[in-house]
């Protein structure tokens, strides 16, 4: 009988004791596994509280578990190339530190691809929810009222397409390796939300993406690190000008123009509210480079597009807004 291929599911921690004892409830979930030809490639991303040794207990109990520390960087898309970097397997899971699966998700997921030799991404089930159990969304690849199971397929270059501007599909997918390893989330420059460029530009090379059976939840957490208010959160309009170029250089920008640009709108207004609230604790030489970001997002807006998504009062006030950079930018930095 063939041996199953190696399957490496890469999670990466930071302080994921201290946060929730998220140690403990991943690697539980993930040694219980069905499939049972895995390595666990687990990023320590300088953690500073008893995470790594955590993570070193569970490796002695099992050998598929290997852990890694490196330097944090401050920019999750270092410790996730990390993980990339060392992972051997034939497919590749990613898996957040704080989240759930199923214990025969990696089986099912695996199954799905000897059926269609074409799939590239097969993705489970997403369930989204907040910590007291309350659904926000459910998932299969496209939003859906159910968990009952129905087969979804996609190509990659529609994939992309239907995250111009927002996420209109959901993956928590198992790679080829080939294809999770096309682009390096070490991207060009350190950005709160660089993976999302990645993401999309992985997206692309594949050739199909399907579903199967299986359920990944995803939980969002109030106190998390994604949640807190911070100055790194006005990198999000400097991905919003990369992904303009992007999309425009792919040709999918124009028929989710309305839908970018929006988005794209109500991104700049909370980065110039965040920029108020955070300039007092920035040295002058970060208050120039935000300046130019918050300037820069400003010019690069289709404020026709943006204008053409109101009525009445609501576009005769934005309309005043959007006419001048200096008046928007002091209108909010004195909003309650």
């Amino acid at each position: 009988m063939q041996a199953l291929p190696l399957i490496s599911i890469i999670t990466t921690y930071y302080n994921s004791v201290q946060l929730g004892d998220f140690v403990k409830s991943s690697m539980n979930c993930l040694l219980g596994q069905t499939y049972e030809n895995l390595e666990f490639i687990c990023v320590n991303d300088g953690s500073t509280d008893s995470t790594l040794e955590h993570l070193e207990s569970f490796a002695k109990q099992d050998p598929r578990v290997k852990v890694y520390t490196k330097e944090n960087q401050k920019y999750a898309q270092y410790s996730k190339a990390y993980g990339q970097d060392k992972a051997s397997g034939e497919f590749i899971f990613l898996f957040d530190h704080d989240d759930l699966i199923d214990l025969d998700t990696i089986e099912k997921c695996y199954d799905t691809f000897l059926k269609d030799p074409n799939l590239d991404i097969v993705t489970p089930i997403v369930i989204t929810k907040f910590t007291d159990g309350k659904i926000r969304s459910i998932h299969n690849i496209h939003q859906t009222d159910s968990t009952d199971f129905k087969y979804q397929e996609l190509s990659g270059k529609q994939a992309i397409k239907e995250t111009v501007g927002r996420y209109d599909i959901h993956l928590r997918g198992l790679y080829r390796s080939e294809t999770f390893k096309s682009h390096s989330f070490r991207f060009t420059e350190p950005l709160l939300n660089a993976d999302e460029i990645v993401e999309r530009l992985i997206l692309e090379e594949a050739r199909s993406i399907g579903s199967c059976d299986a359920t990944y939840t995803h939980y969002i957490h109030p106190d998390s690190s994604a949640k807190l208010l911070s100055a790194k959160k006005i990198d999000i309009i400097r991905t919003d000008l990369l992904l303009r170029e992007l999309f425009k250089e792919k040709g999918i920008y124009e028929p989710r123009k309305s839908i970018f640009e929006f988005v794209a709108f109500k991104n700049l207004v909370n980065a110039i509210k965040i920029f108020h609230l955070f300039s007092g604790q920035m040295t002058s030489e970060e208050q120039e480079k935000q300046k130019k970001r918050l300037q820069d997002s400003y010019s690069g807006l289709d404020k026709k597009t943006v204008l053409s998504q109101f009525k009445g009062i609501a576009k005769l006030y934005n309309m005043l807004l959007l006419s001048n950079f200096s008046m928007m930018s002091l209108f909010y930095q004195y909003k309650k």
